[in-house]
């Protein structure tokens, strides 16, 4: 069983903790009701931290002068500097924040999608923003893995999301230990995967462990080079070029059919016709049969405790594209 590092994930109070929607209800999230088992949440309400009660009256984007302000139109308040205190606080409060779920459309905590009107009044146009409070979180914490609640009910996405909040759990606690060795033990278990996002960044992985030996100058390159991995989805083409380095190891061994049957998989990979788990459970089979340690220790095959996909399994051919 693989122990997994327990990331820090920040998210919105409303997902599944607590009844403090503007209307005084509470969002029931299966994901993230699955995900506490995993991880340590950092709950956040940004509007009952500035004092608007549950229930409360709307709040929203607004341009007053050219510049982004929340406000109440009910109350006719302006809220930007509370909120800004208050997200000032929240982050010098968190040490640490691997990534963060956020309520898709809130005006404080939505990612992309929140409306920023023009002007004050009701017949206004808008455009779409990032909420005050997510915007300010991102900005303290530029590394940190953010998604909101829809998004991740689309497996590729949520794949992409576990694997980075997963990998970013386990780096934070390697560079705790100070250690290049252990440095060398995380690159090493994760270079399937890393291959996977990025061949280029990979290889300067490797690199940075030939030419230098001290921490200090090794683990600031190091993380810089796992955060810019990270941000690539896994692509389909270095995803092939990974499976058939592991189908090296153990090509020798397996008969023509066992050969061509691979190929075969590979070429309907290539035409989206399986999904990437059933190339990778064939060739952790061979390892498997084989003794291939360097194959068996790699966290390509479990990235993340598989059960948070559970709520998605039966739609997973219909959005995975790898």
């Amino acid at each position: 069983m693989v122990d997994y590092a327990r990331p820090i994930i920040g998210i919105s109070k409303c997902l599944e903790f607590d009844m403090c929607r503007y209307d005084g209800s509470r969002i029931n999230n299966n994901f993230v009701r699955n995900m506490k088992n995993y991880v340590d949440f950092v709950q956040v309400c940004p509007e009952v931290g500035i004092g608007l009660g549950t229930p409360r009256k709307p709040i929203r984007l607004v341009k007053i002068d050219g510049v982004k302000n929340l406000y109440q139109p009910s109350s006719e308040k302006n809220l930007t500097k509370e909120m800004h205190n208050f997200t000032k606080k929240f982050v010098s409060s968190v040490d640490n924040l691997d990534g963060f779920i956020f309520k898709r459309d809130s005006p404080t905590c939505g990612i992309s999608n929140v409306r920023l009107y023009h002007k004050l009044g009701t017949d206004s146009g808008y455009q779409k923003t990032s909420g005050m409070f997510s915007e300010g979180v991102s900005a303290e914490f530029p590394n940190m893995v953010k998604e909101d609640e829809k998004r991740l009910e689309n497996i590729t996405i949520r794949e992409h999301f576990l694997t980075r909040i997963f990998v970013l759990a386990n780096l934070r606690e390697s560079l705790e230990l100070q250690s290049v060795e252990k440095l060398f033990e995380f690159y090493s278990k994760n270079m399937l995967l890393f291959l996977c996002h990025d061949e280029k960044l990979t290889a300067e992985l490797g690199v940075l462990f030939t030419n230098e030996d001290n921490f200090k100058i090794i683990s600031k390159k190091f993380e810089n080079i796992i955060y810019d991995i990270l941000s690539f989805p896994i692509q389909k083409s270095p995803m092939i070029n990974t499976f058939d380095y592991m189908f090296n190891f153990v090509k020798s061994k397996l008969s023509e059919s066992e050969k061509s049957h691979y190929q075969s998989l590979i070429d309907e990979f290539e035409n989206n016709l399986i999904t990437h788990s059933e190339i990778s459970t064939l060739l952790y089979s061979w390892a498997l049969r084989y003794n291939v340690q360097l194959i068996l220790d790699q966290s390509l095959f479990d990235p993340f405790p598989k059960n948070l996909l559970l709520d998605l399994v039966e739609s997973k051919k219909q959005y995975s594209v790898l």
